[in-house]
């Protein structure tokens, strides 16, 4: 629920209010966007898409169960690259871009990733980008976004983390492929570093400036990364993640990735669990992380995806696109990623 400023503070400092008590929260600037400052416990849940969200709530926390009237697996709606591109902002210049189709062993599986590379006047190094995907697996949304990013002067990796170009069709087949790749820390840990191997030994990169982001069930595995302090990382942006890391093994003192949060608050994966972030924020601070949680109001899982809807609908999940915040989130990524490193190559006219 939404309250009226209090009096005595300014109108920009808002009141968020939920069973966890009142909090502050000041409008700040991140990367030259207008956000509000949050623990990262508040959750509003004002938005038109809640009452359909509390009716499902059952189903959300049951997904491996099997759907009434489910006869066979559907394919999940993915972004038409000719409709829409998400994340989008008028004004943005965009240089061409070239892919390869990569092949490579990662840990105890066969990664078929792919890799997208910006075309400049300057051969480069460039800095490289690990893109890690939903629970849905490797698709063709992990892929344009890699694309997004070549056109922004990045080397960037669309990662295969359950081999073969694996692709989950239904909630039930992502929880199993995601659980077993969460279950083996080991192993999932393998299959990351030997893309982030395969991404440093690339010539067009320059392995001093590497970082991750991930997209829902993909950003947890981002921040896992950045938990274990894998060396070699200097940054992970995760979009709408779940909060679920474990401490890293072998432990480590302090970890050294920078860390940017884009918190869906209508994500009841997430904020039905009460307590869920903050125990993670302090998780992180375990370690000595440098983290930011940026909190998006009226946002769910997906909210990145566009086509979103029509999975949520056809599954009768919490699934839902969100354009504004894409592109607010996607300006973040951008201004995030100029802070860590020097400005991409000058674009090569097309």
């Amino acid at each position: 629920m939404r309250h009226d400023p209090i009096p005595s503070l300014p109108p920009e400092r808002e009141i968020w209010c939920n069973d966890l008590g009142r909090q502050a929260a000041l409008q700040v600037s991140i990367y030259g966007l207008a956000v509000l400052e949050s623990r990262g416990i508040v959750h509003p849940m004002n938005s038109a898409f809640w009452p359909k969200v509390a009716a499902m709530s059952t189903l959300v926390l049951a997904l491996a169960s099997p759907l009434p009237g489910q006869e066979q697996a559907v394919q999940p709606v993915e972004p038409s690259k000719g409709e829409v591109t998400p994340g989008a902002i008028e004004g943005d210049v965009e240089m061409g871009y070239r892919s390869e189709e990569v092949t490579f062993k990662a840990g105890e599986i066969v990664s078929k990733a792919y890799l997208a590379l910006p075309v400049t006047k300057t051969p480069g190094p460039f800095a490289g980008i690990l893109v890690c995907p939903e629970w849905w697996g490797h698709n063709d949304y992990v892929r344009l976004r890699a694309e997004m990013l070549a056109k922004l002067g990045y080397v960037a990796l669309a990662v295969d983390l359950y081999g073969n170009g694996k692709k989950a069709h239904d909630p039930q087949t992502a929880t199993r492929l995601d659980g077993a790749l969460k279950g083996n820390q080991k192993e999932m840990n393998a299959r990351v570093l030997a893309h982030l191997k395969f991404l440093v030994g690339r010539p067009e990169v320059d392995g001093d400036a590497i970082a991750a982001i991930g997209y829902g069930s993909g950003g947890d595995v981002c921040l896992q990364m950045a938990r274990n302090g894998m060396r070699g990382l200097d940054g992970v942006v995760a979009f709408h993640p779940f909060f679920r890391v474990l401490p890293s093994q072998p432990p480590i003192r302090k970890a050294t990735a920078r860390v940017m949060v884009c918190d869906a608050r209508e994500d009841p994966y997430v904020h039905l669990n009460k307590g869920a972030v903050e125990a993670f924020r302090k998780e992180m601070a375990s370690v000595k992380t440098d983290l930011t949680i940026v909190p998006f109001p009226d946002s769910m899982q997906g909210f990145t995806v566009p086509g979103a809807d029509k999975t949520g609908e056809k599954f009768r999940i919490p699934y839902v696109y969100n354009a504004k915040a894409d592109t607010r989130a996607w300006s973040l990524l951008k201004g995030f990623l100029r802070d860590l490193w020097s400005p991409p190559g000058e674009a090569e006219p097309e």
